[in-house]
């Protein structure tokens, strides 16, 4: 790889150590994403999805390879990088303003450019009359709304969605898949979703990149143009959709 793209991960490779042998959990991973595209990762269960969205953000150090982003290595890069989780994480016992604050106290960015982009994107998503409610008060919908503009308010340069509507009913989960893919669209953030759910992967993704049982290897990968339409049910009426989610069945099925 040559740099040009914003994150790039070359040959990366994880094994896990016992007192007894060695695993390896993922083995030789090379992957790009480019500045706004939204890509999704999906495989097996167990095949090690969220161990390699948790390689990107810098949790995990890999085994072998390299990961950068913006050309540099990405342990000097982890401000840059926001992570959104499966469950909203949200804290009880502070309020919607508060929570979406927590970011910039623990980064010691609470400043008065940041403190108006924090209530810009309240006001922008719908949950400006909520500043002072509590997460108890909120519908499921808009707490993940809440934890999305939390993550956002940091302005990283790329965003890691580990299965974050997985938690939710199915009801809420069209309603928040449509909110999310429309505020990460008009933000213009780069993001990568981990999900077991195919539907999922093909409505709201550029690429879909298909991960094989351990150790993972990237199988395959497939390209859409479903993100030019703005609906996402739209999107998935579509037989571009349609023959995409079949082609990844198959795959997965091999």
């Amino acid at each position: 790889m040559s740099g040009k793209h914003l994150l790039e991960l070359e040959n990366i490779s994880l094994n896990y150590h016992t007192l007894k042998d060695e695993t390896t959990a993922i083995k030789d991973i090379t992957m790009h994403v480019d500045t706004k595209e939204f890509i999704s990762i999906v495989g097996p269960s167990g095949c090690g999805k969220t161990t390699l969205l948790s390689i990107i953000a810098g949790i995990l150090k890999p085994s072998h390879g390299k990961i950068t982003l913006n050309g540099r290595p990405i342990a000097e890069t982890k401000n840059q990088i926001g992570y959104m989780f499966q469950r909203d994480q949200l804290f009880e016992w502070r309020t919607v303003l508060q929570n979406v604050r927590l970011g910039l106290e623990i980064t010691h960015n609470r400043d008065p450019e940041n403190e108006k982009y924090l209530n810009e994107l309240l006001d922008k998503y719908g949950l400006g009359d909520f500043r002072d409610k509590y997460p108890h008060h909120l519908s499921g919908g808009m707490r993940q709304r809440v934890a999305l503009i939390r993550t956002l308010v940091l302005r990283p340069e790329i965003l890691l969605l580990d299965e974050p509507f997985g938690a939710l009913d199915y009801q809420t989960r069209r309603t928040v898949i449509q909110d999310v893919s429309s505020i990460i669209t008009r933000e213009e953030k780069t993001s990568i979703l981990v999900t077991h759910d195919l539907s999922e992967a093909v409505s709201l993704s550029d690429r879909i990149i298909v991960l094989s049982k351990r150790p993972s290897i990237v199988k395959a990968e497939f390209k859409t143009n479903l993100r030019k339409l703005e609906n996402i049910e739209e999107r998935k009426r579509t037989e571009e959709y349609k023959r995409i989610v079949d082609e990844i069945w198959k795959e997965l099925e091999n």
